[in-house]
Protein backbone atom coordinates (compact mmCIF):
# COMPACT_ATOMS: atom_id res chain seq x y z
CA UNK A 1 0.00 0.00 0.00
CA UNK A 2 1.19 3.82 -0.66
CA UNK A 3 -0.04 6.88 1.14
CA UNK A 4 0.59 10.32 -0.07
CA UNK A 5 -0.59 13.45 1.42
CA UNK A 6 -0.47 16.99 1.18
CA UNK A 7 -1.85 20.68 2.02
CA UNK A 8 -4.16 21.81 -0.55
CA UNK A 9 -4.59 25.30 -1.42
CA UNK A 10 -8.16 24.91 -2.98
CA UNK A 11 -10.20 22.71 -0.78
CA UNK A 12 -13.53 23.02 -2.60
CA UNK A 13 -12.03 21.67 -5.62
CA UNK A 14 -10.41 18.60 -4.17
CA UNK A 15 -13.30 17.77 -2.47
CA UNK A 16 -15.16 17.92 -5.64
CA UNK A 17 -12.60 15.64 -7.03
CA UNK A 18 -12.68 13.17 -4.36
CA UNK A 19 -16.99 12.89 -3.88
CA UNK A 20 -18.17 13.60 -7.71
CA UNK A 21 -15.33 11.86 -10.32
CA UNK A 22 -17.09 10.21 -12.86
CA UNK A 23 -17.61 6.64 -11.29
CA UNK A 24 -16.71 7.76 -7.69
CA UNK A 25 -18.25 6.42 -4.46
CA UNK A 26 -18.76 8.11 -1.47
CA UNK A 27 -17.14 6.04 1.82
CA UNK A 28 -17.96 8.39 4.56
CA UNK A 29 -18.71 11.74 6.10
CA UNK A 30 -17.57 11.88 9.17
CA UNK A 31 -18.33 14.70 12.23
CA UNK A 32 -20.19 16.51 9.10
CA UNK A 33 -23.91 15.67 8.45
CA UNK A 34 -25.03 12.80 6.15
CA UNK A 35 -25.96 13.72 2.25
CA UNK A 36 -24.44 17.26 2.32
CA UNK A 37 -23.10 18.52 -1.26
CA UNK A 38 -19.51 18.97 -1.89
CA UNK A 39 -19.41 22.54 -1.85
CA UNK A 40 -21.65 22.99 1.57
CA UNK A 41 -18.63 20.29 2.72
CA UNK A 42 -15.39 23.12 1.60
CA UNK A 43 -17.49 25.84 3.05
CA UNK A 44 -17.75 24.08 6.76
CA UNK A 45 -14.22 23.31 7.07
CA UNK A 46 -13.17 26.64 6.19
CA UNK A 47 -15.64 28.18 8.29
CA UNK A 48 -14.64 25.52 11.14
CA UNK A 49 -10.48 27.40 10.38
CA UNK A 50 -11.08 31.00 10.10
CA UNK A 51 -13.63 31.20 13.54
CA UNK A 52 -10.94 29.45 15.51
CA UNK A 53 -8.22 31.98 13.75
CA UNK A 54 -9.83 34.14 15.46
CA UNK A 55 -8.50 32.80 18.74
CA UNK A 56 -5.35 32.78 18.09
CA UNK A 57 -2.78 35.05 19.03
CA UNK A 58 0.58 34.25 17.76
CA UNK A 59 1.55 32.24 14.66
CA UNK A 60 1.40 33.03 10.71
CA UNK A 61 -2.24 33.33 9.57
CA UNK A 62 -3.93 30.32 8.69
CA UNK A 63 -4.57 29.80 4.41
CA UNK A 64 -4.52 26.68 3.40
CA UNK A 65 -7.88 24.93 5.20
CA UNK A 66 -7.14 21.10 4.12
CA UNK A 67 -4.98 18.07 4.00
CA UNK A 68 -5.84 15.59 0.95
CA UNK A 69 -4.61 11.88 1.28
CA UNK A 70 -4.42 9.13 -1.41
CA UNK A 71 -4.17 5.82 -0.06
CA UNK A 72 -3.75 3.41 -2.66
CA UNK A 73 -3.14 -0.58 -2.05
CA UNK A 74 -2.50 -3.33 -4.84
CA UNK A 75 -4.90 -4.96 -6.51
CA UNK A 76 -4.00 -7.90 -4.82
CA UNK A 77 -4.31 -6.14 -1.58
CA UNK A 78 -7.63 -4.89 -2.00
CA UNK A 79 -9.06 -7.81 -4.32
CA UNK A 80 -11.90 -8.92 -1.60
CA UNK A 81 -12.36 -5.43 0.17
CA UNK A 82 -16.21 -4.13 0.43
CA UNK A 83 -17.13 -0.50 1.30
CA UNK A 84 -16.68 -0.90 4.69
CA UNK A 85 -13.59 -2.42 4.38
CA UNK A 86 -12.06 0.36 2.50
CA UNK A 87 -13.99 2.74 5.45
CA UNK A 88 -11.71 0.94 7.68
CA UNK A 89 -8.70 1.02 5.68
CA UNK A 90 -9.23 4.93 5.76
CA UNK A 91 -9.93 5.07 9.63
CA UNK A 92 -7.13 2.98 10.57
CA UNK A 93 -4.75 5.42 8.43
CA UNK A 94 -5.79 8.55 10.03
CA UNK A 95 -5.95 6.67 13.51
CA UNK A 96 -1.62 5.63 12.50
CA UNK A 97 -0.70 8.58 11.39
CA UNK A 98 -2.27 10.25 14.42
CA UNK A 99 -0.02 7.91 16.76
CA UNK A 100 3.23 9.69 14.55
CA UNK A 101 4.99 12.12 16.19
CA UNK A 102 7.81 13.69 15.17
CA UNK A 103 10.29 16.79 15.70
CA UNK A 104 10.94 18.22 12.65
CA UNK A 105 13.68 20.23 11.36
CA UNK A 106 14.48 23.36 13.23
CA UNK A 107 11.36 22.44 16.16
CA UNK A 108 12.51 21.51 19.14
CA UNK A 109 9.11 20.30 20.26
CA UNK A 110 7.30 16.84 19.22
CA UNK A 111 4.37 17.14 16.43
CA UNK A 112 1.38 15.18 16.22
CA UNK A 113 -2.11 15.57 14.45
CA UNK A 114 -5.23 14.78 15.26
CA UNK A 115 -7.73 13.67 11.97
CA UNK A 116 -9.65 11.80 13.60
CA UNK A 117 -11.10 14.03 15.51
CA UNK A 118 -11.42 16.52 12.33
CA UNK A 119 -13.93 17.11 9.69
CA UNK A 120 -12.92 14.75 6.73
CA UNK A 121 -14.74 13.00 3.98
CA UNK A 122 -13.96 9.77 1.67
CA UNK A 123 -14.78 8.80 -2.16
CA UNK A 124 -13.53 5.76 -4.10
CA UNK A 125 -11.86 6.31 -7.29
CA UNK A 126 -11.40 3.47 -10.12
CA UNK A 127 -8.62 3.83 -12.29
CA UNK A 128 -10.07 4.48 -16.13
CA UNK A 129 -7.42 1.86 -17.73
CA UNK A 130 -6.41 -0.45 -15.36
CA UNK A 131 -9.22 -0.06 -12.48
CA UNK A 132 -7.22 0.13 -9.56
CA UNK A 133 -9.25 1.09 -6.47
CA UNK A 134 -7.91 3.72 -4.55
CA UNK A 135 -8.94 6.29 -1.60
CA UNK A 136 -9.31 9.90 -2.05
CA UNK A 137 -9.78 11.31 1.82
CA UNK A 138 -10.27 15.15 2.81
CA UNK A 139 -9.38 16.55 5.96
CA UNK A 140 -10.33 19.79 7.81
CA UNK A 141 -6.71 21.45 9.24
CA UNK A 142 -8.75 22.40 12.39
CA UNK A 143 -10.02 19.73 14.51
CA UNK A 144 -13.38 19.97 16.33
CA UNK A 145 -11.52 21.31 19.58
CA UNK A 146 -9.93 23.66 17.67
CA UNK A 147 -6.19 23.09 17.50
CA UNK A 148 -4.14 23.08 14.22
CA UNK A 149 -3.53 19.71 12.55
CA UNK A 150 0.74 20.51 12.34
CA UNK A 151 1.77 19.73 8.50
CA UNK A 152 5.36 19.70 9.29
CA UNK A 153 7.36 16.79 7.16
CA UNK A 154 3.56 15.64 6.77
CA UNK A 155 4.61 13.00 3.11
CA UNK A 156 7.39 11.98 5.39
CA UNK A 157 4.85 10.78 8.31
CA UNK A 158 2.39 9.15 5.65
CA UNK A 159 5.10 6.93 4.05
CA UNK A 160 5.56 6.01 7.63
CA UNK A 161 1.93 5.47 8.17
CA UNK A 162 2.36 3.34 4.89
CA UNK A 163 4.77 1.14 6.59
CA UNK A 164 3.11 0.24 9.97
CA UNK A 165 0.08 -0.69 8.07
CA UNK A 166 1.49 -2.97 5.30
CA UNK A 167 3.37 -4.55 8.32
CA UNK A 168 0.34 -4.95 10.13
CA UNK A 169 -1.72 -7.21 7.15
CA UNK A 170 1.50 -8.37 5.86
CA UNK A 171 1.38 -6.07 2.04
CA UNK A 172 4.69 -5.12 0.21
CA UNK A 173 6.56 -2.18 1.54
CA UNK A 174 6.08 1.08 -0.41
CA UNK A 175 9.59 1.26 -1.72
CA UNK A 176 9.34 -2.78 -2.55
CA UNK A 177 5.99 -1.27 -4.90
CA UNK A 178 7.72 1.89 -6.22
CA UNK A 179 10.80 0.15 -7.03
CA UNK A 180 8.31 -3.13 -9.20
CA UNK A 181 6.49 -0.03 -10.86
CA UNK A 182 9.26 2.03 -11.72
CA UNK A 183 11.11 -1.28 -13.67
CA UNK A 184 7.63 -1.67 -15.68
CA UNK A 185 7.54 1.87 -16.73
CA UNK A 186 11.54 1.64 -17.51
CA UNK A 187 10.20 -1.77 -19.41
CA UNK A 188 7.34 -0.10 -21.24
CA UNK A 189 9.56 2.92 -22.56
CA UNK A 190 12.54 0.56 -24.28
CA UNK A 191 10.15 -1.25 -25.70
CA UNK A 192 8.16 1.77 -27.49
CA UNK A 193 11.70 3.02 -28.23
CA UNK A 194 12.17 -0.37 -30.32
CA UNK A 195 8.79 -0.01 -31.78
CA UNK A 196 9.39 3.47 -33.30
CA UNK A 197 10.80 3.39 -37.08
CA UNK A 198 11.76 7.00 -36.57
CA UNK A 199 12.27 9.37 -33.27
CA UNK A 200 8.67 11.42 -32.55
CA UNK A 201 9.07 12.68 -29.42
CA UNK A 202 5.12 13.35 -29.05
CA UNK A 203 4.38 9.31 -30.78
CA UNK A 204 6.37 8.57 -28.07
CA UNK A 205 4.38 10.44 -25.05
CA UNK A 206 0.99 9.30 -27.34
CA UNK A 207 2.22 5.61 -26.79
CA UNK A 208 3.19 6.27 -22.95
CA UNK A 209 -0.48 7.49 -22.34
CA UNK A 210 -2.45 4.76 -24.39
CA UNK A 211 -0.48 2.24 -22.25
CA UNK A 212 -2.26 4.11 -18.84
CA UNK A 213 0.43 6.26 -17.95
CA UNK A 214 0.24 9.88 -16.55
CA UNK A 215 2.79 12.16 -19.08
CA UNK A 216 3.13 15.86 -17.88
CA UNK A 217 5.78 17.41 -20.59
CA UNK A 218 7.41 19.97 -18.67
CA UNK A 219 8.79 23.12 -21.00
CA UNK A 220 11.13 26.26 -20.68
CA UNK A 221 9.86 29.86 -21.46
CA UNK A 222 11.27 29.16 -25.02
CA UNK A 223 9.35 26.21 -25.37
CA UNK A 224 11.69 23.46 -25.99
CA UNK A 225 11.08 20.32 -23.78
CA UNK A 226 13.33 19.99 -20.81
CA UNK A 227 11.81 17.38 -18.72
CA UNK A 228 8.84 15.08 -17.88
CA UNK A 229 7.16 12.91 -15.69
CA UNK A 230 5.69 9.42 -15.70
CA UNK A 231 3.54 7.38 -13.88
CA UNK A 232 0.34 5.39 -12.37
CA UNK A 233 -1.66 6.19 -9.40
CA UNK A 234 0.57 7.71 -6.26
CA UNK A 235 3.78 5.93 -8.47
CA UNK A 236 4.59 9.08 -10.27
CA UNK A 237 8.91 9.23 -11.45
CA UNK A 238 10.96 11.83 -13.14
CA UNK A 239 12.49 10.72 -16.49
CA UNK A 240 15.71 10.45 -14.80
CA UNK A 241 14.64 8.24 -11.83
CA UNK A 242 13.49 5.88 -14.50
CA UNK A 243 16.87 6.04 -16.04
CA UNK A 244 19.16 8.68 -17.49
CA UNK A 245 18.86 7.16 -21.10
CA UNK A 246 14.81 8.25 -20.72
CA UNK A 247 15.83 11.63 -19.99
CA UNK A 248 14.41 14.41 -22.53
CA UNK A 249 18.12 15.44 -23.53
CA UNK A 250 18.98 11.59 -24.12
CA UNK A 251 15.74 10.16 -25.78
CA UNK A 252 16.59 10.31 -29.45
CA UNK A 253 20.13 9.34 -28.61
CA UNK A 254 18.71 6.50 -26.60
CA UNK A 255 16.54 5.85 -29.63
CA UNK A 256 19.55 5.66 -32.17
CA UNK A 257 21.17 2.83 -30.11
CA UNK A 258 18.44 0.91 -30.25
CA UNK A 259 18.30 0.93 -33.97
CA UNK A 260 21.73 1.00 -35.38
CA UNK A 261 22.55 1.87 -39.08
CA UNK A 262 23.43 -1.37 -41.24
CA UNK A 263 27.45 -1.71 -41.54
CA UNK A 264 28.06 -0.80 -45.00
CA UNK A 265 30.60 -2.88 -47.25
CA UNK A 266 32.61 -1.25 -49.01
CA UNK A 267 33.21 -3.81 -52.72
CA UNK A 268 37.04 -3.74 -53.46
CA UNK A 269 37.64 -3.42 -57.40
CA UNK A 270 39.50 -7.11 -58.92
CA UNK A 271 42.55 -6.24 -60.40
CA UNK A 272 42.23 -7.64 -64.39
CA UNK A 273 44.10 -10.37 -65.47
CA UNK A 274 46.60 -11.27 -68.40
CA UNK A 275 46.80 -14.95 -69.85
CA UNK A 276 49.80 -15.28 -71.69
CA UNK A 277 49.49 -17.39 -75.18
CA UNK A 278 50.77 -20.74 -75.46
CA UNK A 279 51.68 -20.52 -78.85
CA UNK A 280 55.01 -20.04 -79.69
CA UNK A 281 55.34 -17.05 -82.56
CA UNK A 282 58.09 -16.75 -84.47
CA UNK A 283 59.56 -12.79 -85.30
CA UNK A 284 59.02 -11.81 -88.74
CA UNK A 285 60.95 -8.62 -90.46
CA UNK A 286 57.76 -7.74 -92.19
CA UNK A 287 55.22 -8.24 -89.39
CA UNK A 288 55.38 -7.81 -85.88
CA UNK A 289 52.67 -9.77 -83.92
CA UNK A 290 51.70 -9.16 -80.23
CA UNK A 291 52.12 -11.94 -77.94
CA UNK A 292 49.62 -10.53 -75.20
CA UNK A 293 45.98 -10.67 -75.98
CA UNK A 294 43.79 -7.75 -75.51
CA UNK A 295 42.56 -7.49 -72.13
CA UNK A 296 38.99 -7.21 -71.12
CA UNK A 297 38.28 -5.00 -68.34
CA UNK A 298 35.22 -6.26 -65.72
CA UNK A 299 33.32 -3.88 -64.61
CA UNK A 300 32.64 -3.96 -61.21
CA UNK A 301 29.16 -3.34 -59.32
CA UNK A 302 28.93 -0.08 -57.24
CA UNK A 303 27.61 -0.44 -53.68
CA UNK A 304 23.90 0.51 -53.44
CA UNK A 305 24.06 3.93 -51.56
CA UNK A 306 22.03 3.74 -48.09
CA UNK A 307 18.80 5.90 -48.32
CA UNK A 308 16.11 6.48 -45.42
CA UNK A 309 12.16 7.37 -46.64
CA UNK A 310 10.42 10.04 -44.59
CA UNK A 311 7.19 10.50 -44.83
CA UNK A 312 6.35 14.20 -44.42
CA UNK A 313 2.82 15.45 -43.82
CA UNK A 314 2.41 19.05 -45.60
CA UNK A 315 0.07 21.14 -45.69
CA UNK A 316 -0.50 19.92 -49.56
CA UNK A 317 -0.59 15.92 -48.65
CA UNK A 318 1.88 13.39 -47.39
CA UNK A 319 5.55 13.43 -49.26
CA UNK A 320 7.70 10.43 -49.34
CA UNK A 321 11.18 11.89 -49.63
CA UNK A 322 14.01 9.81 -49.94
CA UNK A 323 17.40 10.80 -48.30
CA UNK A 324 20.54 9.71 -48.32
CA UNK A 325 21.67 8.78 -45.07
CA UNK A 326 24.81 11.09 -44.47
CA UNK A 327 22.96 14.24 -45.73
CA UNK A 328 19.48 12.92 -43.74
CA UNK A 329 22.72 13.43 -40.41
CA UNK A 330 23.06 17.08 -41.83
CA UNK A 331 19.30 18.02 -41.57
CA UNK A 332 18.88 16.30 -38.10
CA UNK A 333 21.70 17.90 -36.98
CA UNK A 334 22.61 21.08 -37.85
CA UNK A 335 18.96 22.51 -38.37
CA UNK A 336 17.67 25.64 -35.69
CA UNK A 337 14.54 27.37 -34.85
CA UNK A 338 14.84 30.83 -36.55
CA UNK A 339 14.50 33.67 -34.03
CA UNK A 340 11.21 34.52 -33.18
CA UNK A 341 9.54 31.75 -34.60
CA UNK A 342 7.26 30.41 -31.39
CA UNK A 343 5.55 27.85 -33.80
CA UNK A 344 8.15 25.83 -35.48
CA UNK A 345 10.15 22.93 -34.17
CA UNK A 346 13.33 21.67 -35.03
CA UNK A 347 11.56 18.69 -37.21
CA UNK A 348 9.78 21.09 -38.70
CA UNK A 349 12.70 23.45 -40.47
CA UNK A 350 14.67 19.55 -41.08
CA UNK A 351 11.58 18.51 -43.26
CA UNK A 352 11.44 21.70 -45.42
CA UNK A 353 15.18 21.57 -45.70
CA UNK A 354 14.56 17.77 -47.35
CA UNK A 355 11.46 18.95 -49.70
CA UNK A 356 14.05 21.48 -50.92
CA UNK A 357 16.12 19.12 -51.63
CA UNK A 358 14.06 16.73 -52.97
CA UNK A 359 12.32 19.44 -55.23
CA UNK A 360 8.93 19.56 -53.89
CA UNK A 361 9.47 23.81 -53.64
CA UNK A 362 5.72 24.37 -53.36
CA UNK A 363 4.96 21.83 -50.65
CA UNK A 364 7.98 22.90 -48.70
CA UNK A 365 6.73 26.75 -49.11
CA UNK A 366 3.25 25.50 -47.50
CA UNK A 367 5.04 23.71 -45.16
CA UNK A 368 7.30 26.89 -43.97
CA UNK A 369 3.91 29.47 -43.44
CA UNK A 370 2.14 26.62 -41.86
CA UNK A 371 4.92 26.33 -39.11
CA UNK A 372 4.86 30.20 -38.97
CA UNK A 373 7.23 31.03 -41.31
CA UNK A 374 6.70 33.61 -44.13
CA UNK A 375 7.10 31.68 -46.98
CA UNK A 376 9.18 31.45 -50.26
CA UNK A 377 9.75 35.03 -51.26
CA UNK A 378 12.87 34.62 -50.73
CA UNK A 379 13.27 31.39 -52.92
CA UNK A 380 15.03 32.29 -56.60
CA UNK A 381 12.76 30.68 -59.80
CA UNK A 382 15.72 28.74 -60.98
CA UNK A 383 16.20 27.00 -57.18
CA UNK A 384 17.61 23.38 -57.47
CA UNK A 385 20.95 21.66 -57.55
CA UNK A 386 23.66 22.89 -59.66
CA UNK A 387 24.97 20.39 -61.97
CA UNK A 388 28.76 20.63 -60.33
CA UNK A 389 27.60 21.15 -56.90
CA UNK A 390 28.51 18.66 -54.01
CA UNK A 391 25.10 16.66 -52.43
CA UNK A 392 26.27 17.72 -48.78
CA UNK A 393 27.07 21.73 -49.88
CA UNK A 394 23.45 21.75 -51.61
CA UNK A 395 21.93 20.06 -48.63
CA UNK A 396 23.59 22.96 -46.13
CA UNK A 397 22.17 25.34 -48.87
CA UNK A 398 18.79 23.69 -48.51
CA UNK A 399 19.06 24.23 -44.53
CA UNK A 400 19.88 27.84 -44.79
CA UNK A 401 16.77 28.41 -46.57
CA UNK A 402 14.66 26.38 -44.75
CA UNK A 403 16.34 28.98 -41.68
CA UNK A 404 14.82 32.04 -44.16
CA UNK A 405 12.05 30.82 -45.15
CA UNK A 406 10.43 29.63 -41.67
CA UNK A 407 11.75 32.54 -40.39
CA UNK A 408 8.46 34.78 -39.58
CA UNK A 409 7.33 38.33 -41.70
CA UNK A 410 8.09 41.04 -39.85
CA UNK A 411 5.42 43.20 -38.81
CA UNK A 412 4.84 46.22 -40.61
CA UNK A 413 4.00 49.37 -38.74
CA UNK A 414 1.76 51.84 -39.77
CA UNK A 415 1.65 55.91 -39.23
CA UNK A 416 0.24 56.80 -35.90
CA UNK A 417 -1.47 60.12 -35.61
Amino acid sequence: MIMLARVVPYGGNAVRYALEKEKAKVVKVNHMPEGIDPTAIWYMMKHHCQLHQQERTVGRKLERFMVSFVISPSKEEAANFTMNDWENLGDESLEVMDSLGIIPKGMSQEVKTNFRNSMNVSGLHSDSKSGTLHLHMDCCRVDLDGNTNDVHDLHIRAMMAAEIINMRHGWKQPKEIRDMRKAEIEDFCEYTLQKMQEFDIDFYFKMLRMKGYEVTPRYDKNKKLVGYTIGKNASVFKASEVGRRFMATQLEATWKKLHPQPAQIKVKPVSPTVTPSSRLVHPSSQTTVSTQPKVKQIAQPKPAPSFTTFNIDTPKGSKAVEIPNSIKDIFLNEAQIPEGNETATIENVAHVAMLLFAGYIDAATSMSESCGGGGGSALESDWGKKDDEDEGLFARRCLKMAHSICKPKPRQRGYHR
